[in-house]
């Protein structure tokens, strides 16, 4: 008796096991860009997107929530067909989308296990760097240079959310996604940009993300019409306001070495009218980034008497004004020829 009694017991334990694990292997279909949440909630983290259509299995459901398993993730999706993260989440100032799904979709299959999506600074990281004390150093420096250039320039203008950020944990992760020096990747009007954990230590990766995040900003700021000149100049302050220990004051920093070229320095106007060559690779790409750098720090500089007005010339281009030539002449109170020779001096004085 006492052995049948312990064979039913383990037959019907069996049973309740059988039946448990048919209970538990329910599997849904998520299409293309349904995106994972930590939470049943639209504004909790999303850890990652769908890059394509996959049958996932059910861990727990909750309204028209499911709980699944991905990968190595575990979170929370919509039965639904998927939209984007800003439009998802709602909200006043939704804007257009800034990043094509391709170029997301491109982005996610370089990432190790498919990388995870968070906010960062009112903008969205993506990213497979697991070490979480880096990104929120890296999220504060960016926090840090933003108020700083506000204050120095006064420029109010809230960041306008849509932008994104992929940080790479692979060099060579990040250079297939883009043979990019620096700035925005993708069609005209996107705002992406990416980068790789810098292989000798945290303060070159913070610097980096910094000047590829304030290119962004320069964009955010003062739309997509920004000259080049000034996007890079902008994305130079950037690295100085995340790093610098104080905001009230422009630190004197050495200015840019000039690499050898076979071209000759470029003059004022042509700095001004620098298109994508100014972001290429190369000695030739070098040497224009720094002297555009040089002369858009010499405008910044607050010892000198242009500083007023240059700062008066970047808050035309956040009300939606073109900073063209004819701009930066009324602005400065001097044509392109005076600025050519005083600029030259100043130059000088700093190599």
């Amino acid at each position: 008796m006492r052995a049948a009694s312990r064979s039913l017991a383990v037959l019907f334990a069996g049973l309740l096991l059988l039946a448990a694990r048919s209970a538990a292997a329910e599997h849904v279909t998520l299409p293309a860009g349904a995106r994972l949440h930590l939470e049943p909630d639209p504004s909790s983290p999303a850890l990652t997107m769908l890059d394509e259509e996959t049958l996932v299995e059910v861990l727990e459901r909750k309204d028209d929530w499911v709980r699944v398993g991905y990968g190595s993730w575990r979170g929370w999706a919509r039965e639904a067909a998927p939209v984007s993260l800003l439009s998802e989440r709602g909200g006043p100032n939704v804007p257009q989308e800034w990043v094509a799904g391709a170029l997301l979709a491109r982005a996610r299959s370089l990432l190790r296990d498919g990388g995870r999506e968070v906010p960062f600074a009112r903008r969205t990281l993506v990213t497979d760097v697991r070490d979480e004390p880096l990104l929120a150093r890296l999220e504060e420096a960016v926090l840090a240079a933003t108020a700083s250039l506000g204050d120095r320039w006064k420029l109010r203008v809230p960041v306008k959310p849509g932008s994104y950020v992929f940080l790479f944990e692979s060099v060579e992760a990040e250079r297939k996604l883009g043979d990019v020096a620096c700035g925005p990747i993708g069609p005209a009007g996107s705002r992406v940009v990416s980068l790789a954990l810098a292989g000798d230590g945290a303060a070159p990766t913070l610097e980096r993300l910094l000047h590829e995040v304030g290119h962004l900003y320069a964009r955010e700021l003062l739309g997509d019409g920004v000259p080049n000149w000034v996007e890079e100049g902008m994305a130079d302050a950037f690295v100085e306001g995340g790093t610098s220990p104080s905001r009230s004051r422009w630190s004197r920093r050495p200015l840019p070495v000039r690499p050898a070229s076979s071209l000759p320095p470029p003059s004022v106007a042509g700095l001004i009218r620098a298109g994508p060559e100014l972001f290429e690779r190369g000695p030739a790409g070098e040497a224009l980034r720094a002297e555009t750098i040089s002369f858009f720090r010499y405008l910044s500089d607050p010892w000198l008497p242009r500083f007023k007005p240059f700062r008066s010339y970047l808050r035309r281009g956040s009300g939606g004004k073109p900073l063209d030539q004819p701009a930066l002449e009324k602005a400065l109170g001097e044509s392109l020829a005076g600025l050519e020779r005083t600029w030259r001096a100043y130059r000088g004085r700093g190599e």
